[in-house]
This record gives structure tokens, C-alpha cells and sequence, in this order.
């Protein structure tokens, strides 16, 4: 496959902290943004992408199959202007191979359908010609300039936030992937079936609009669902299919916990459903299937 000529591409604007913190993530835009193919998005990887067998952690793929989401059905709503800001309503993936650590990632996808208000969308994932993951979901998308002024109004909130403490019972996640570790310190409390998980938030885990990115609740929700299939199976697992709803926007101003429950498994593949949570306010649900293998 030919070379991709990085200078020909945008980072998006204004910055993304959370893309900017893992990425950086570059696309290009060519011809009718309405039609397939349109957005082009490339993601380099580096080390700090690697999941515990040393391939691209599904944090990672999740949040740049959101990032391609947003890309394809926020320039489809407003024709490439980048006049609108594309806030993801539901999205779901699946994994259909694994990518490395070296080649960059591409994604590509088709607009579905722009309504008033919400705009479909779906694509995929490839690493040197091999699709890697499909995609499919659903953005909102609103003026930019109404989101920047969401953001101001709820910087007060964040800036006044009181020092992040973690409860009794939680231990660091010492084996955390490098993935993982990149985005920030994980505590962890088995539970009698399944784990808790909780995180201090960051600045640099929030969109350009100022709330928490939905890449980033993706990569906590599928660092907790690896760690509880993990813990209950002694086994090693790996992301097959992953679905997220957005409920409520999340900001920097407490920690975030999950509780991953696991209502069914079996020899080979496990089943897992829990809710990111902030302040007793729900922020996402999701599910997963995870694949299981003898450790080694």
C-alpha cells in the first residue's frame, strides 16, 4: 500500500485534548462530504496504544471509530464547514481482527442519513488493507458556537471542583496496560461477581467542547470489562463486539465508576453490560462480548 503523506491532512480545530493526548488522530476531506468515502481518517500508532499482547488496545480503536464517526456524520450535516459540533448519541463496533503497533490505522466511512437534529453514520477500521473493526452509530449535532458556550457555562463547575479521592477498598490496577496507563491511574475492588472500577478525571480527558470525550468513556468501560472477564474467568479476554449509549455529558469535576456485571459465560466467550457513572448521574451504558484464551 502507498505511503500516506501526513501533510496533507488536518488535525482537528479547535484541539481535542483527549485526541490530542492519544493521538494525534489526522483526516482529510475530498469532494461531497455527503457521499461515502468523503472523510478519510488516519491514526499513527505508537507504544502507548499497546494492549497487554502488545497489539492496539480496543480503547483505543473504540475511541478513533468514535473520532471517524463524528468526522463522517458531523461534515455530512453541515458540508464540511465545521460549523456543527457532532455529540455521539450511540455507537456500536465490531472487532474483526487485530492491528499492530507501527502501521497507522485508517478509517472510512459512508453518512446514512442527516435528520434536523441527529445524523447517521457507519464505516471501518483498517490496518494495511485488513479490515480491522466495523462501525456503526448515531451523532447529534448542534451549532458549534451554542457548544462553546455550553462550555463556558460549565467551566465554573469544573474549576471549583474539590480534590479527587479514592474510597476504601479500591487498589491501583498495577497491571494496567500501556493503554491504560497512558490515560491515567485505575483503582480496582473485585466484587462477588464481577469488579468495580474507578478513575480520577483529567483535563486531558474532555472534548473541544469541554466535556468528558466519549473515546475516553469507551476506554474506561472496556479497561473495566477486561479486567472483570479476567478476574472471573482466569482467563485472557479480548473485545469481540463492544455498544455504548451516551445518557448524560460527564466533566472533570469528580472521578468516574463502573460496575461490570457478567449475566453469562462460558468456556470460550463471556457477556458483560455495566454503566459509567459520575456523581450518581448515569453517563454511559454498555455491552460487550469478549472472546477467552488461555493465558500465554
Amino acid at each position: 500500500m502507498p505511503d500516506i503523506n501526513l501533510s496533507a491532512y488536518s488535525v482537528f480545530v479547535p484541539p481535542d485534548p483527549f485526541e490530542d493526548h492519544i493521538g494525534p488522530i489526522y483526516y482529510k476531506l475530498s469532494g461531497d462530504t455527503r457521499a461515502a468515502g468523503a472523510v478519510h481518517c488516519v491514526l499513527p500508532t505508537h507504544a502507548a496504544h499497546g494492549n497487554y499482547s502488545g497489539g492496539v488496545h480496543g480503547g483505543a480503536l473504540l475511541t478513533f471509530a468514535d473520532y471517524a464517526l463524528c468526522l463522517v456524520a458531523g461534515r455530512a450535516a453541515d458540508g464540511g464547514t465545521n460549523s456543527s459540533f457532532a455529540v455521539t448519541v450511540s455507537i456500536a463496533a465490531e472487532f474483526l481482527d487485530g492491528a499492530r503497533i507501527g502501521p497507522p490505522v485508517e478509517a472510512r466511512g459512508e453518512p446514512l442519513q442527516v435528520t434536523g437534529r441527529l445524523a447517521f453514520a457507519r464505516g471501518s477500521l483498517t490496518q494495511e488493507g485488513r479490515t480491522v473493526a466495523l462501525w456503526s452509530g448515531v451523532c447529534r449535532h448542534v451549532a458549534r458556537a451554542k457548544a462553546m458556550a455550553r462550555k463556558q457555562e460549565n467551566a465554573p463547575r469544573q474549576a471549583a471542583a474539590a480534590e479527587q479521592t479514592v474510597p476504601a477498598g479500591f487498589e491501583p490496577f498495577a497491571t494496567a496496560s500501556a493503554y491504560s496507563r497512558h490515560i491515567g491511574p485505575l483503582y480496582v475492588r473485585p466484587e462477588t461477581e464481577g469488579v468495580s472500577v474507578l478513575q480520577p478525571t483529567l483535563p486531558r480527558m474532555c472534548n473541544s467542547g469541554g466535556a468528558l470525550h466519549g473515546g475516553y468513556l469507551m476506554s474506561f468501560a472496556d479497561s473495566a470489562i477486561t479486567r472483570a472477564a479476567a478476574l472471573a474467568t482466569g482467563l485472557a479476554p479480548s473485545t469481540v463486539s463492544f455498544a455504548a449509549e451516551f445518557l448524560s455529558a460527564g466533566d472533570t469535576a469528580a472521578p468516574l465508576a463502573t460496575r461490570v456485571e457478567i449475566p453469562r459465560r462460558g468456556k470460550s466467550i463471556a457477556f458483560l453490560r455495566g454503566l459509567v457513572e459520575q456523581d450518581g448521574r448515569s453517563l454511559l451504558s454498555y455491552s460487550a462480548t469478549m472472546l477467552l484464551r488461555p493465558k500465554g
